[in-house]
């Protein structure tokens, strides 16, 4: 109750902190469209205030307003383009004043007919402003957007790690201003992870396609996620501060615009979100980073674009104990734990690239490009736990445990890293005619790796060490020293081209790519295809369906040996695809949306099998299986509440996998199985809304439902991953306040262009996710998988600038 109380003052406080005690005027008014239709739910602000209102279903508008005159009013509407007016004090109390908007070009109206040929067709565009008004405990990062995505899940807050439909977290591209980069390979939890390299202070658009993309886009089985940054035209900056952490970004432009230039910092910890974890202790999370983007226009055909990058990451953790319950109503059991130990963990990663444009006429365009990527990631551990398992009889004071299991363990680990990865390449377009044209690229590039491992656990579970053994033995050892460098030549070409036959429009976009490594030394012929179909007796509705081969060869993680031993010789995962889909433009009173709907099948087969404990993914290190995902996706986006866009998604999946070589205790072979990432429901909902009086005052909402993953014993058989967990049910609410309208009242500032406080509430109704599962064993050799939950309720304020 006490929570709701400090809701309802905090929101109380906000929405009647710029009430005015002076003496008013009424004034009045009626909105009409061009055609002189009435035009509802506009949004009527006085300039400078946090007066405000919204018009009725006549148009009708009415407020009160107090001196100093002259005011000005402006009326917006996501429909229409903005308008200010401005009343004076001659002007009578109580004036009728008639307002005509005039209509803005809406996505409805079949904007997509006017996309560029050369755009890839299964990319859809994700306003990448949102993601400071996003409530997330993982920071305002574009990748929060990308969750809630069609055919996109995720089971981890901590994480801005995704699967999409049926892959896993490698198994996605991301490119950065046409950069590919690269993630840490040795994280083991979200704890650990830190920043995304996408800075969302500097980014200009987003565009994300869960699969069937074009042949421009690299060798991959899932996703991309293609981001580019701002070209500013002025100088502005920006600041963050909050519970979590800070950041910061300046850009501008000099000598006319020949020269731009953007860079940013950011510093993040979770430490107080790690404190609503169950094991208790000293958390020292401190992640960094720091980017920069300048370009420089030479003439009207030489630019260049360079990109720096560098983060530090950090975790410190010392843990002392953990309390987990867990079982049924009727059957309650509770794990204690005790520890002894601590880790430090360290990934230092970097990231140089440099672009060169060539455009000697409007119809041929060129681009040279060489980027540097080099990570070190050191993990240290060690940390013995003595643990406890007791069944609780009766409740509150009543309680009563009785021990029906005891033990010990020791995690050690010693790991290091060294990984560089080294690229060039060169791309064309050449336009052809207005319905044709060409693309094409090669890329050389170079990947080093010099690792060291050395991991080790000891259980003594029970008071038997765990395996079985007359003699003390590990449960589980890992060492190893690896230094392999893999050459990857690529390339590929695409023609795009649109048909105008008498029934409608038809864009193709088909092409092939080419994939050669020394390692695996085979070439790969890898053809996609992407069709759009505009009729034009439905000009509200495009359909399209597109496909081919997407081959992934193995990068590191997959040649990483699951025990001590070499590394296999491995060959790309190879998956086959088709997707058909359609997109519908309509409104609802007048209020525009989107629906969109894709249903997909992938064959794949060369797959090395994985299992995941909590974002840490153990391949086994051969091609060994074959499997399919399928399903279908929906997707609604729209003005849920005029003048705010808001959109729910649905995602019905199912993957499963085939191990060839796989025996168990049964007659024949386990046959096809859940694969990890079989989440086969997901929902999720991003919903803005405002008070209709106070438009200053907005609330946003973001809730998630995932079924549950599959999941087995550690290190077991993979057939014996056959569990669920418990589902992944989420949602968190911010509340923000626009404080310019008060800035303005109050001061003669014109430095700062906006200014915005926030309040989140993560994990609204303090729902326990399960992560992954600790086992232990009972005096009857019962095992039994304790739930590692994710974070708890919390509370973040934020304050928000720009300059």
């Amino acid at each position: 109750m006490q929570l709701k109380h400090f809701i309802f003052f905090c929101c109380t406080l906000l929405c009647f902190s710029g009430a005015l005690a002076q003496e008013s005027i009424t004034i009045k008014g009626q909105i009409l469209s061009e055609n002189g239709k009435p035009v509802e739910l506009v949004n009527v602000i006085v300039t400078g205030r946090s007066t405000g209102t919204t018009s009725d279903s006549n148009g009708a508008f009415q407020l009160q307003v107090s001196p100093p005159y002259p005011i000005s009013l402006q009326f917006s509407h996501l429909e229409f383009i903005p308008k200010e007016i401005t009343i004076h004090p001659r002007e009578p109390e109580q004036s009728n004043f008639i307002i005509t908007l005039e209509s803005r070009i809406r996505e409805v109206k079949e904007v997509e007919v006017r996309v560029n040929a050369g755009d890839d067709q299964t990319a859809r565009k994700i306003t990448p402003d949102l993601s400071a008004k996003l409530p997330s405990p993982a920071g305002y990062a574009i990748e929060g957007l990308v969750r809630s995505q069609m055919g996109v899940s995720s089971n981890n807050e901590l994480s801005t790690q995704y699967r999409v439909r049926g892959g896993n977290f490698d198994e996605n591209l991301v490119y950065l201003n046409g950069f590919e980069v690269h993630r840490p390979q040795l994280v083991r939890s979200g704890q650990q992870e830190g920043l995304s390299i996408v800075n969302p202070d500097l980014v200009e658009s987003v565009y994300f396609s869960s699969g069937g993309f074009g042949v421009s886009y690299g060798d991959k089985m899932s996703s991309v996620l293609d981001v580019r940054y701002k070209t500013p035209d002025s100088t502005a900056a920006s600041a963050n501060v909050n519970l979590l952490g800070m950041s910061a970004h300046a850009e501008g432009a000099i000598k006319g615009g020949q020269i731009t230039w953007l860079t940013g910092f950011r510093h993040k910890t979770n430490r107080y979100l790690l404190g609503t974890l169950d094991t208790k202790g000293d958390y020292k999370p401190s992640f960094s980073d720091a980017q920069a983007f300048i370009s420089y226009h030479i003439n009207s055909r030489f630019s260049i674009d360079a990109l720096g990058y560098y983060a530090l990451n950090r975790y410190h953790f010392v843990p002392t104990d953990r309390e987990t319950d867990f079982g049924t109503m009727s059957d309650v059991k509770r794990l204690k734990i005790y520890f002894a130990g601590q880790e430090k963990d360290q990934f230092k990663t970097g990231m140089g690239a440099l672009k060169l444009n060539f455009s000697p006429s409007v119809k041929h365009q060129y681009q040279i490009q060489a980027s540097h990527y080099r990570a070190l990631e050191e993990e240290a551990f060690d940390i013995a736990g003595a643990y406890w398992l007791q069944e609780i009889a009766g409740l509150n004071e009543a309680e009563s445990a009785t021990n029906i299991g005891v033990g010990e363990y020791l995690q050690h680990a010693r790991n290091d890293l060294l990984a560089t990865v080294t690229s060039f390449s060169a791309k064309g377009e050449h336009k052809l005619n207005d319905n044709n044209s060409i693309n094409w690229g090669l890329n050389f590039q170079i990947e080093d790796f010099k690792d060291r491992i050395n991991e080790w656990e000891l259980i003594d579970s029970a008071g038997y060490s765990i395996p079985r053994t007359p003699n003390l033995e590990l449960s589980y050892s890992r060492n190893a020293e690896i230094e392999m460098q893999t050459r990857h030549f690529k390339s590929f070409v695409a023609h795009q081209s649109t048909l105008q036959p008498g029934w409608g429009r038809i864009r193709l976009n088909y092409g092939s790519r080419f994939i050669y490594s020394n390692r695996e030394e085979k070439l790969h012929i890898t053809p996609r295809f992407q069709i759009t179909v505009l009729p034009y007796s439905t000009p509200n509705t495009r359909f399209r369906i597109s496909g081919g081969w997407y081959y992934q060869p193995p990068f590191y993680k997959e040649y990483r040996p699951p025990k001590s031993g070499e590394v296999n010789s491995l060959y790309a995962q190879k998956s086959r695809q088709i997707l058909g889909g359609l997109d519908h433009y309509f409104s609802i009173f007048e209020r525009p949306f989107k629906f969109s709907t894709e249903v997909y099948y992938k064959h794949m087969f060369d797959l090395i099998p994985y299992q995941v404990d909590n974002v840490r993914i153990q391949y086994t290190g051969k091609n060994e299986a074959r499997g399919y995902a399928t399903g279908v996706d929906f997707k609604l986006h729209g003005e849920f509440v005029p003048g705010t866009e808001s959109w729910a998604t649905l995602s019905l999946l199912k993957t499963e996998e085939d191990l060839e070589n796989d025996t168990w205790e049964k007659p024949g072979e386990p046959g096809y199985i859940p694969r990890p990432s079989d989440q086969r429901v997901n929902f999720s909902l991003f919903f803005q809304d405002y008070f209709p009086n106070n438009p200053t005052f907005k609330v946003h909402l973001s809730l998630f439902y995932g079924s549950g993953l599959p999941f087995g014993p550690p290190r077991s058989p993979r057939y014996m991953a056959t569990y669920r967990m418990s589902p992944y049910r989420r949602v968190d609410i911010g509340f923000s306040k626009d404080l310019m309208p008060w800035l303005k009242r109050n001061t003669q500032q014109k430095i700062i262009k906006d200014f915005w406080i926030g309040l989140e509430i993560f994990n609204l109704f303090d729902i326990s996710n399960t992560i992954s599962y600790y086992w232990v064993s009972d005096v009857e050799d019962r095992q039994y998988a304790v739930p590692n939950y994710l974070t708890g309720r919390r509370i973040n304020l934020s304050l928000n600038m720009a300059f």
